[in-house]
Formats: structure tokens, sequence, C-alpha cells
């Protein structure tokens, strides 16, 4: 829809020859600007009062939301679709920041062909076409190495809102068009939009991709044909349109805030929450949107400026500043745990654990030659293996032992894996298809370790494990599964949120602690402190810290030292 409109705004006033940059993003900040940049401020207050846990992490994605990078923010630091990114309250601005980063470039480009356009129409849709396949080979091209990035950055998806402006550019060839058949193809392009929300799961299908030609070619046509239906005059239809860019901003925080509280899978309050959006879209729409600012434009900068220096400071300061140092232990832990030295010292992140968006050369291979006068143990397995690394070195050490580290994030250790990220991907291969064949004869240990609730078919892969470990004769033993909660642990330990740990991990615990005996660290069952002094033991919703992996030292030597004798 924006694709069409910027499209006909600007080449109607290439036509009029009255088109003026600045106006034109002076007229994008007025009707953008203003509604976000009260959200944002609504919602800072709001945290800080209610879910102060989240305090920091809010501050982050209001500065990148405030001036509109917060799509670049989210693809360097989590994905749209990670676990975590559902609790995040500015999550939906990266649209938005792409968007708007449309909005500056894609004048500029039109501009370059402001004269062809006037000239030679039918090259200019040349030069329009092929710049839609630019933008959506490059989509292809990233997607083959980084989804992720071809999701959030603006020129993978420009396509899509320049898709829009064909709209435009071809709406004079339809007018002629019998209304009869106006109004059933654009039934049919309504039809296929609902089977594609219904039918379309993020989590398993690639986004975007070819498949989003679908949508998107539905929605220019519906745009193209420009269908006058009653039902689109309706006042409920008419009302919810005015208001849906002030309902698009309210309604995803308002969700969040619901999550955190666990009330968002009752229905009396999925009506009282959906209610709040529209009623906040409204105050927003009548109080915000629908003032002129076209003279404020200086202001409205101004304080989107004054909202990234205020986020950006906060969020680097101590929390003790404006939190009591028991909350903002809690808070501190919450938001900067995983980016700390302490991270990076008990993962060894970057060098012996491979993070989702690292390539496999970077993983430092000539440091895992085996010891020829001490015993090898190797840790093995994904980001739950990695959070263990210090304390088990730290146990292999005392033992004199020599250790040997294989982590990477959300991979399965078992034989020709399959991951969502290369480079984790390729090493788990390279350790199970080349360094354990050559080194076999002299490991003597090989711990295993993942979050074993979150892989499928985790049977199958057991077997594969096992039966490979076995045709060389290898001891193993496998830190059971961990703690697995719905929200972050430091924001339900805060707001006194009844948040146990799900009935998966028990019954994941279960099933492998029957079937792998002595050769299973049964962790969920070994009582240990949750919190000292407002340190807790895990970060998010399952990662521990090393203070939670360090209260396990006894009974991981006890399996490593004591009973790995009596271990097959």
């Amino acid at each position: 829809m924006s694709g069409y409109l910027m499209t006909r705004i600007i080449l109607t006033s290439f036509t009029k020859d009255n088109f003026k940059l600045l106006n034109f993003y002076g007229k994008r900040i007025s009707r953008i600007f203003p509604a976000l940049l009260l959200m944002i401020s609504f919602f800072m207050v709001v945290i800080y009062i209610l879910v102060p846990t989240q305090f920091i992490p809010y501050l982050e994605s209001s500065f990148s939301s405030s001036l509109f990078f917060s799509n670049i923010f989210y693809y360097l630091n989590n994905g749209y679709f990670d676990a975590s990114s559902q609790f995040n309250f500015l999550l939906h601005t990266w649209s938005l920041s792409v968007e708007w980063q449309f909005y500056m470039f894609y004048p500029l480009l039109l501009l370059i062909f402001r004269r062809t356009y006037s000239v030679n129409f039918k090259l200019f849709k040349t030069i329009f076409f092929l710049l839609i396949i630019m933008s959506f080979t490059m989509m292809i091209v990233h997607n083959t190495s980084d989804n992720v990035f071809s999701f959030f950055i603006f020129y993978t998806r420009a396509w899509e809102m320049m898709f829009g402006g064909l709209a435009f550019l071809y709406e004079k060839d339809t007018q002629k068009l019998n209304p009869k058949y106006k109004n059933f193809i654009v039934i049919i392009c309504i039809l296929i939009l609902s089977v594609c929300i219904y039918t379309t799961e993020s989590h398993i299908t690639s986004w975007p991709s070819f498949l989003t030609i679908i949508p998107v070619t539905s929605t220019s046509i519906i745009l193209l044909l420009n269908t006058d239906f009653k039902f689109f005059k309706n006042k409920i239809i008419t009302f919810l349109g005015n208001i849906s860019y002030s309902l698009y901003l309210w309604h995803w925080p308002i969700y969040v805030l619901s999550l955190y509280y666990g009330l968002h899978e009752r229905l009396r309050y999925k009506i009282v929450f959906i209610s709040l959006s529209i009623i906040f879209a409204t105050i927003s729409y009548y109080l915000i949107e629908k003032k002129s600012y076209s003279k404020k434009i200086g202001y409205v900068l101004a304080y989107s400026i004054l909202i990234f220096l205020g986020s950006f400071t906060l969020s680097k300061i101590n929390p003790e500043l404006y939190f009591s140092k028991e909350l903002a232990q809690l808070v501190d832990v919450a938001a900067n745990y995983k980016y700390s030295k302490e991270a990076k010292n008990q993962y060894l992140l970057g060098t012996k654990h491979l993070l989702h968006n690292q390539p496999f050369y970077l993983y430092k291979k000539n440091e895992l030659e085996p010891s020829k006068t001490k015993n090898n143990i190797i840790l093995l397995g994904d980001s739950h293996a990695g959070m263990f690394s210090e304390t088990v070195r730290e146990i292999v050490n005392k033992h004199n032992g020599n250790f040997i580290q294989i982590t990477a994030d959300a991979t399965f250790p078992e034989p020709n894996t399959k991951s969502s990220y290369a480079g984790p991907q390729d090493l788990m291969n390279y350790f199970f298809s080349h360094y354990f064949p050559r080194n076999n004869e002299n490991i003597d240990l090989v711990i295993i370790s993942a979050n074993y609730q979150d892989y499928y078919q985790l049977d199958k892969r057991m077997d594969a494990v096992i039966q490979y470990f076995s045709q060389y004769k290898t001891k193993i033993i496998f830190i059971g599964q961990t703690m697995s909660y719905d929200i972050d642990f430091p924001t339900s330990y805060y707001i006194q949120r009844e948040n146990k740990s799900s009935d998966k991990a028990f019954n994941t615990n279960d099933i492998l602690k029957n079937r792998l005996g002595d050769r299973y660290i049964d962790l969920l069952n070994h009582p240990i402190k949750q919190v000292d002094k407002g340190y807790p033991y895990i970060y998010d919703t399952n990662h521990y810290t090393y203070y939670g992996t360090s209260q396990y030292k006894k009974l991981i030597t006890h399996y490593l030292y004591d009973l790995s004798q009596k271990i097959n």
C-alpha cells in the first residue's frame, strides 16, 4: 500500500513539475514520527514501573526505533522469529524502519529517471521492472546464506513495496475492464491472502522467499483494480482504516505486556487488551495523527533526537543509579549478561563456542589438538553445552585433564546434523566427519549437552549419537535437560509471577534419564539456589549464568571422575 501511495505522490508531482524533495520528507515526518514518539514515551514509563527488568532492552529498542534503524539493530542482535523476540515491546517497529528507509531512498531513485518517465513511459516501466527484479534477486541471494538479513534489510524488501508502484503505473490499463471481472478477481485475491495468513507457518517457511510473491502480487492486484465495494465503506471498516497506523503502533507493546503477566491466553483478558489497543489507537489518532505538524518539523525531529540520546545514555549507565541495588542486579543480568565479559568467559564466545551469525572458518580448529600426556575430555553440543564450559573447564583442569570444547548455537550434536545456521552446522559436521575419526583414539570422554526439548525426533537423534560413539568405543556422558520458563527468569522473579519450568522440560528429562541411566546427569532434580542477592541463576528463559552452572560442580565432578570408570 505504501509503495503505491509513494509512487503515486512522486510521479504525479513529476507530471505537474512541482516535486520538492524536502517537502516530501517533511510530510512523511509529520505523518509518521509524532504518533510513534508518543507511543515510545508512554511505554518507557509503563515498563519502568511494571516490568523494570526489561527497561534496558526497551531503551535499546527505543533509541533504534526513534531514528528508524531498529531493523538493523534487530538483525545484528536477534532475529524476528527468535523465542526471545516475542517479548520485545518494540519489535514491530522493524517494518516501520524498513518503510522509512524506503521513503528516504525511493524518491532519490525515481528522480534519477524523472526525464525518462516524462519522455519515454515504456522505457521507464521497463527500468522499474528491472529494479524490482534486482531487489528480488538480492533477497534470494541473501536467503541462501543469511535469511535474517533478507528479512530485516530494506533493499531486500524494497521489491515488495515497489510492486505497489506497479499498480499505479498500470492502473489506466485496467479502466476499461468489466467491473464484474474486476470484482471477481479482487475476491479471488482476498481469498488468496486469507489462505496465506492462515496457512503460512513463519517458523517453518523461510520468509521472505519465492512464496512471498503470492501475497504481494495479490495485494498489488487489489490496488490495481481499485474495486469500490460497499463493504469497504462500512463505518466500522472506515474507522479501523483511519486508526490503523496508531493501532499498529499500540497493539504489540500492549500484547507483550499481557505475555509478561501471563494474561494472554484467557479470553476475557484478550478482550480487555484488544479493547485497550483500540482505545489508545483512537486517542492517538484524534489527538496526534489528525493534527498538522508541517510547521513544527523541527520540534518533532528534536524530540526524536532527544529520545535517542536519552534512551542511549540510560541504557549504558549503571542501573543502580535509577533502581535499588538488588533490582539493579536483576535488571543488569537480564539485559546485559549475554554480552558481558562473564558470559564471554563462561561460554568462550567467538573462540570455542560458535555463535549463530559466525561462519565456520572463524572457529580456531588449531586449538583442538588432543594432548598426548593428559586425559582428553570433550564438551560437545549447542549453547546449553557452551554455558557449562567454564564449570567443566574448572573441573577438568583441577584433575589435570585437557579440556576440548566444540559447541555452537542451536545445533544438535549428531552426525549429519542440520541447523538454521550455516556456521554452527558446518562445525558440528566437521567434528563428526573429520575431527573425531582422526582423533578418537586419544579421546577419553565426551560430555554431551543440549536443550534437548527443542529438537524434534529426539529418540532418533539420540540413537544416532549413541551408535556413532559406540563404534569407536568412546565413553559418553550427557548433561541433562535444564529448566525452561515461559518468560525470562529475572522478570518472573521480580513480578512474583508463578513461572514453573515447562512440563516439556520435565517430560524430556524423565525420558532421557530412564533411557541413559548412569550416563545421564539429572539437573532438574538437583536442588540449587535460584537467586543470591539479586543475582539470578538464569539470565533469560533457559540459559544459566555461571552462578547457575557452578552450583552443579560437585554433581558433574561425581559423574566425570567417580562414575566414569563404570560407564561403558
